[in-house]
């Protein structure tokens, strides 16, 4: 009887955690279809374990004698300047002083060195382990996959940064946008509307205006300057298709005015929906918080005492 008692204590416990833990099918929403170009497909891979993959094709293309080097490297460089981080000749502004590594060169030694650091600490961790608990030698090598994890840890900070960053330039830009709009709609001419707000304090998106003055500077091309902020920030669309219509009304000497105002109305929708997103994935984070809390609490209420009851049951045959 108690191993009854016990066994629909048990099944009891297990509908409660799936009914916690379970997916469920989510909602769709009539929402306006996000556009995703390349490079940011492959940034949202890169977040998770997708970056792998195109580091070991270009490994094992490397190493059949084909340009697969380069290709990683390429990837490396839309990462490292997206997440403010390179530096190099002809660089207008100074990168981000608490980036890790600067270039594809810095980083690949930032892989190999981490890479040969956790292998060693997993060696020692294991290997002390092993002689402590007296286990076969060969399990030793388990802590070779740290020198894995350390190799690929630079790739995914890479990825986060540059994420991160692109995220601070779209929120940035439903504010700074219609700023700009409005410097302009008063009488300024554009380059004294881009020196009126980059002397003011901002974030990233005015870092980037800054660095297209200072190529302005020098150079006294304009133009040149959007095409770097552009280059330095082929993950952010918003960005990216700004620079492009200013561009475009420069090289052919329109109105200014009109494309600030399409492009005001798209960074606040984006700020918007990027604002959404980020307090969804607030209330998933705060849900599995809960969910885990709850389940804790449920085992210790229930789930304990129906395992001991089964332990009980069975210690008594």
């Amino acid at each position: 009887m108690e191993l009854i008692i016990g066994f629909f204590a048990a099944l009891s416990f297990l509908a409660v955690f799936g009914a916690f833990v379970w997916p469920r099918q989510k909602v769709v929403r009539a929402q306006k279809e996000e556009r995703v170009i390349p490079e940011q497909l492959r940034l949202r891979e890169a977040k998770g374990l997708g970056f792998l993959a195109p580091t070991v094709e270009g490994l094992a293309d490397l190493l059949r004698g084909r340009e697969g080097a380069e290709g990683i490297n390429g990837r490396y460089l839309v990462l490292l300047r997206q997440a403010d981080w390179y530096w190099g000749p002809g660089e207008a502004a100074p990168p981000n002083p608490d980036a890790p590594f600067w270039n594809p060169e810095t980083m690949w030694a930032a892989k190999v060195f981490r890479g040969i650091l956790f292998a060693l600490g997993g060696l020692v961790l294991v290997g002390a382990a092993l002689a402590a608990l007296h286990g076969p030698l060969w399990m030793a090598l388990v802590g070779l996959l740290g020198g894995l994890v350390g190799f690929f840890d630079p790739d995914q900070e890479a990825a986060q940064a540059a994420e991160k960053r692109r995220r601070q330039i779209v929120l940035e830009m439903g504010y700074k946008v219609p700023e700009l709009r409005v410097y302009v709609r008063s009488g300024r001419t554009f380059v004294s509307a881009l020196r009126y707000l980059t002397s003011r304090p901002g974030g990233p998106f005015v870092k980037e205006l800054y660095r297209a003055l200072q190529v302005y500077d020098i150079t006294a091309d304009l133009g040149r300057g959007l095409r770097g902020v552009m280059e330095h920030n082929r993950l952010c669309e918003p960005l990216v298709n700004l620079c492009a219509d200013l561009l475009a009304v420069l090289a052919e000497g329109g109105e200014l005015g009109p494309v600030l105002e399409a492009h005001t109305e798209t960074a606040q929708h984006e700020q918007r929906r990027l604002l959404r997103q980020q307090g969804q994935d607030n209330t998933q984070a705060m849900g599995y918080v809960v969910s885990a809390t709850t389940l804790i609490v449920i085992f210790l209420l229930v789930g304990g005492p129906a395992l001991w009851t089964v332990v009980t049951g069975l210690a008594g045959f």
